[in-house]
């Protein structure tokens, strides 16, 4: 591991607790681009950065109000012809949706919203998935 890079999964576990106890009242919808408390993760498992331990992640199906499956963006450039990975722009910025890290939250993780992927995408996002199937 990178010796700037230490993981705090105690300071992680303590903000974890307050999020834990939090009620989650907000609205959001697929497609919609939240920054999210991702956490201090397991190995190569996207980690959320600052105090709030997020990064920004794309709702990719709700299941009622308490959990969704999200798929973490990062701002590292996409790869050319990856299965696993699809360019998008977020607030004018290009990023690249991670969809091999999919994966299920509680919608208590979800802190604010930025904007919402184009339906051009997020059906484009959609196909992908369900070729890796």
């Amino acid at each position: 591991m990178n010796e700037e890079y230490k993981k705090n999964f105690n300071a992680w576990n303590e903000y974890a607790k307050s999020l834990e106890e939090a009620e989650y009242t907000g609205s959001f919808h697929e497609r919609d681009i939240w920054w999210c408390a991702l956490g201090t993760n397991i190995g190569s498992e996207d980690d959320g950065k600052n105090s709030q331990f997020e990064r920004p992640v794309m709702i990719f199906r709700k299941f009622g109000g308490e959990t969704s499956w999200i798929i973490p963006i990062s701002s590292q450039h996409c790869r050319k012809n990856s299965r696993l990975q699809y360019p998008i722009s977020v607030q004018g910025i290009s990023r690249t949706t991670r969809l091999h890290q999919l994966r299920l939250i509680s919608n208590k993780r979800l802190l604010r919203y930025v904007e919402s992927v184009s339906i051009e995408d997020f059906t484009k996002i959609r196909k992908m998935i369900a070729d890796l199937a």
